[in-house]
């Protein structure tokens, strides 16, 4: 009998993990809002300025989790699942992922807490989400940091993104679920053929009010350094810190951890003022 119970408990394991339900497990400071509908899911750690931390595409709240010991000594640290990733629900299940429908849900988890305003760290997606927050809502971002951020998709980003794989790899589908990996890697092959999101021309980022800090590796294919410079030039008083040998995403645990120690280092210095004064 003990036998046969452990053989059903194991099928019906290995049936949840294969039919696209299984994905990252709530963590214990976890929470969910429901926002015009969408079931949001972040992590909230420490006290003080908000922070809001938007991963890339295809990860999950998970990205910080090495950086939240020293963000949250200092700040109220808020880690988001992006729509459509992860422990939060899906905002669309057509072929589009459009960034300026995601932004609308982290505008209304903003207004869900309560917040008057924000500092926001967002990488790649999560930079573009960031950018168009600070646009629709200058007076809400104080703080901005953008991490392989775009401004456009340009044609050899697109030629790069049409060519990726066409199946999700075992880290997606750990972090998502078969079903949501399988619809993020769909949509993501479609940013070959989306054009208009992202589009931050120079007129909408000077518009930007926030003190930004813009990160980026001078070896980023999926976004061009040109994105860097753009940002640089028209946001009002940036700062622009170009990461020798970095690609994408310029820190562990994509490169080596001279980069993190720097990146939690300079992160904290913006965050704090210190370089107010330069």
């Amino acid at each position: 009998m003990y036998k046969k119970f452990t053989q059903i408990l194991l099928i019906s394991v290995f049936l949840f993990t294969t039919n696209g339900r299984a994905q990252e497990a709530v963590s214990s400071n976890g929470k969910f809002a429901t926002i015009d509908g969408l079931k949001v899911y972040y992590e909230e750690s420490g006290k003080g300025v908000p922070v809001i931390l938007l991963h890339h595409f295809f990860s999950t709240a998970s990205l910080w989790k090495k950086y939240l010991p020293e963000l949250s000594q200092k700040y109220r640290v808020i880690a988001v699942d992006l729509p459509g990733h992860g422990r939060s629900g899906y905002m669309d299940t057509t072929s589009y992922y459009l960034h300026k429908t995601a932004t609308k849900y982290i505008i209304g988890l903003i207004e869900y807490l309560k917040l008057d305003s924000v500092y926001l760290m967002g990488a790649s997606s999560g930079g573009s989400i960031s950018l168009q927050l600070a646009i629709l809502k200058p007076e809400l971002v104080k703080r901005l940091i953008v991490l392989g951020g775009h401004i456009y998709y340009p044609k050899e980003q697109r030629v790069i993104v049409a060519n990726w794989r066409k199946t999700p790899d075992s880290a997606s589908l750990a972090r998502h679920g078969k079903e949501k990996a399988e619809l993020l890697q769909k949509q993501f092959l479609y940013f070959s053929q989306l054009y208009g999101d992202p589009s931050y021309t120079p007129d909408m980022l000077s518009t930007i009010r926030a003190k930004t800090l813009i990160i980026h590796g001078d070896n980023d294919k999926l976004a061009p350094i040109s994105n860097a410079w753009g940002m640089f030039e028209n946001i009002p008083g940036a700062f622009l810190w170009i990461v020798p040998n970095g690609g994408h995403f310029p820190f562990p645990p994509y490169i080596d951890k001279d980069n993190e120690k720097d990146f939690i280092k300079r992160t904290m210095e913006f965050f704090n003022g210190d370089w107010d004064k330069q």
